[in-house]
């Protein structure tokens, strides 16, 4: 798929006069779940602790079709939770024991960065410029930093974990586009844009990722617009003991600017 996703990009023509770009700014409303363990039973961040609030991520987006057909896309995301409380089960982390009953504090943040590229290579439905339905293949990289703390309260004992992993991604993308313009006076344009994406963990011992994406775009004007949807980036990583199978999900929103 690489191959083929770079030939078409080579032969696709250059758009001199006419290479649009979006800037996108908005907010994910993620939650954390799955579990982390360090020589132990995993730990679940929504049994065992509880680490499982909503909390509002800074989400930024950057798109650019420097060729015709051809996107490239940047993403940027930054999450963190923290809470305390009492713990359910038993099991060892990081040498230390904790028991049915122990208090403990927590917390996990995440940033990650992104890009890919993305080629939409098939058309199956093209009416005018009224209504399109393409699909493209998707090649990608992204970058992960994890960082994570527990704390036993009665005895002070903490183990931190700072690790990082960077990711090849593969999948494909379904975009929807309905133009209104001649329909609703203060609505450009709807569009429904659907992505997954899947690959692997390179760095420490490795692992797995992969990602969903599906959300509406609102083209207000032909510079202005607004977008909600859903998201979901799952992985499973290894760094010796340590093991974060993990991923955050949650619906996002924001506004865009094309130019």
């Amino acid at each position: 798929m690489i191959s083929l996703l770079l030939t078409a990009i080579l032969a696709a023509p250059v758009q001199a006069d006419d290479t649009h770009a979006a800037f996108r700014g908005g907010a994910w409303l993620a939650r954390l779940g799955g579990t982390v363990a360090d020589g132990g039973a995993p730990i679940s961040f929504e049994t065992n602790i509880d680490l499982h609030d909503k909390e509002a991520s800074a989400l930024l987006e950057f798109e650019l079709e420097p060729i015709e057909d051809v996107h490239i896309h940047c993403s940027f995301f930054d999450f963190g939770t923290s809470g305390r409380g009492s713990f359910n089960g038993n099991t060892t982390y990081g040498g230390v024991q904790f028991n049915n009953g122990d208090a403990w504090t927590a917390s996990t943040d995440m940033q990650s960065v992104g890009i890919h590229a993305s080629l939409d290579w098939i058309a199956p439905y093209e009416a005018g410029n009224d209504i399109t339905l393409s699909f493209a293949p998707v090649l990608g990289f992204r970058w992960f930093g994890i960082h994570t703390e527990l704390e036993r309260s009665a005895s002070s004992d903490r183990v931190i974990h700072q690790t990082s992993f960077t990711s090849v991604q593969f999948g494909f993308n379904l975009a929807f586009r309905w133009n209104l313009e001649d329909k609703v006076s203060w609505l450009d344009a709807v569009s429904l844009r659907s992505e997954f994406l899947g690959g692997t963990l390179l760095g420490n011992d490795g692992g797995t990722v992969f990602s969903v994406i599906a959300g509406f775009n609102f083209e207000f004007s032909p510079s202005i617009a607004g977008y909600f949807g859903y998201r979901l980036q799952e992985l499973d990583g290894e760094n010796g003991a340590y093991v974060f199978d993990a991923g955050l999900q949650g619906l996002y929103a924001g506004g865009q600017i094309l130019f």
